[in-house]
């Protein structure tokens, strides 16, 4: 049985694509199966209690943080564009993947608050 040069190259073909993306679905396991990181944040007074200012999470965690106020706000964190409004009396979460690993602010935005600086902070770091 002659082989043929087309033949092998074929096989090769199909093999490297066979190897790359049996890769990317290893990866993408990976990440779906990250742990959930929830987070109760209140925001009293235009400020998060000290000691959850800033959350740590780790790359591929699916991320859970969960907002009180005790005045309307609008909350963006930077770096994954992700707005949420927050009302008195109504709870508001954002969820995300965390996909980015750095440190990321979470500020609010409206009038005359959105150059006061983070309320807290999204820390993601590497697996």
């Amino acid at each position: 049985m002659a082989v043929t040069r087309r033949a092998v190259l074929g096989a090769a073909v199909v093999l490297a694509l066979a190897l790359t993306a049996g890769r990317f679905a290893g990866g993408a396991a990976r990440a779906e199966s990250g742990d959930i990181r929830s987070f109760a944040l209140d925001i009293r007074d235009g400020r998060v209690a000290p000691d959850k200012r800033t959350i740590r999470v780790r790359e591929g965690d699916r991320v859970e943080l969960r907002w009180t106020a005790d005045t309307p706000v609008e909350l963006h964190l930077h770096g994954y564009d992700v707005t949420l409004t927050v009302s008195p009396g109504a709870a508001g979460t954002m969820t995300l993947r965390a996909h980015a690993a750095g440190r990321f602010p979470i500020a609010i935005h409206g009038v005359g608050s959105h150059h006061r600086g983070a309320v807290a902070y999204l820390e993601v770091h590497p697996r």
